[in-house]
């Protein structure tokens, strides 16, 4: 599905959730200027919104992982494929979601994810990971871990995010995904919650086949 449609589909004003040919689309604000941290001008997304509770949206994690597919293989595709068949049955897509977005500075509006996966195991700490398509090439990551926490609605909470980051990194097969680049990215938040990110596991990731 591409941006244009994805944009497109945007109607109204306040935080529903429009579906378009299996694409959600988050209408966020009808001024732009009202969304947290909208002033970002980088074409990756660098932050996860998610509903306050009083009718608006707030930065809540790190969008820390961005990846480069090159060639004719598009980008969202190589990722989801890594999610996906036989080898990759730990992974579901099978339970209920937060409502989350990430600031499109080209549409100027809040999108969904295009992909969310998770990995159970015994206990909490499941990895969570969200996608967002860029362009044909690109996408940008974020990963975490679901925490058990009473206190929120869907009982967990995304905590640890450099070692969700760096699980996803070793999920992809070494092969394929061989160039890993140092990466600092400047998340636009205040100090306080940046420090309570902790390490965010920042990386661009390119995918080269054989």
């Amino acid at each position: 599905m591409t941006r244009a449609t994805r944009r497109e589909a945007i109607a109204g004003i306040g935080t529903s959730l429009a579906t378009v040919g299996g694409a959600g689309v988050v209408a966020g604000p009808a001024d732009s200027a009202s969304v947290p941290e909208a002033d970002r001008e980088t074409d990756y997304p660098r932050c996860v919104y998610q509903p306050d509770g009083d009718g608006g949206w707030d930065v809540t994690m790190p969008i820390s992982t961005h990846v480069v597919v090159p060639g004719e293989r598009r980008a969202l595709a190589a990722i989801k494929a890594e999610f996906t068949g036989l080898e990759n049955l730990r992974w579901t897509r099978a339970f209920p979601d937060a409502e989350t977005a990430a600031w499109d500075s080209d549409g100027k509006e809040l999108v969904a994810p295009d992909y969310s996966v998770r990995r159970p195991r015994l206990g909490d700490e499941w990895n969570h990971v969200h996608v967002w398509e860029l362009d044909a090439d690109r996408v940008a990551i974020h990963a975490h871990l679901d925490v058990v926490d009473l206190e929120y609605e869907y009982l967990h909470r995304g905590a640890h995010y450099d070692v969700a980051a760096r699980q996803v990194r070793e999920h992809l097969p070494a092969n394929d995904w061989r160039r890993e680049t140092s990466y600092s990215i400047e998340y636009g938040v205040d100090e306080e919650k940046r420090a309570n990110w902790g390490a965010t596991g920042d990386t661009k990731l390119e995918y080269v086949p054989d």
